[in-house]
């Protein structure tokens, strides 16, 4: 009721969230694999991809990035109109931030049950979650600036 977050929103922040952690995943669960059981060329094609493993995961996260930037963009005039009813700026921001860290932390529990179904370091995607929180914190300074 006073999210601004609508179902087709989470959706989408959850579909990105969780393409971020699953080709991290994907790439970690790569590296483990015995290469030398498959072809040469399908083996130096992996090769080549990992090692561009990092440049990929960062043009993932900034698709999140997008994500909220348009996101807020949209949501202009609804925020405009909340504050004219009676809500606070301050309640506004931090109902974006829990409810932006709620869907954030669901995509995360569901990568980690997949990290302990392909038997992975538990800890392989944490580096994405302290990067999508920084994310949702620069971004709720977007919602003070409309």
């Amino acid at each position: 009721k006073y999210s601004l977050f609508r179902f087709i929103d989470v959706f989408e922040a959850f579909a990105i969230y969780l393409l971020c952690f699953a080709s991290n995943l994907i790439f970690i669960y790569v590296q483990t694999l015995n290469l030398e059981e498959v072809s040469y060329i399908l083996e130096s094609f992996i090769k080549s991809i990992i090692d561009y493993q990092i440049i990929i995961n960062i043009f993932l996260t900034f698709i999140m990035i997008i994500f909220h930037y348009q996101f807020l963009e949209r949501k202009k005039t609804e925020i405009s109109c909340r504050i004219l009813v009676g809500d606070t700026m301050v309640h506004i921001i931090i109902r974006y931030i829990l409810h932006s860290l709620a869907i954030l932390v669901f995509s995360f529990l569901l990568s980690l049950s997949l990290n302990f179904y392909l038997e992975l370091k538990v800890t392989s995607n944490l580096y994405l979650v302290v990067i999508f929180i920084i994310y949702i914190l620069i971004s709720a300074g977007q919602v003070k600036r409309e």
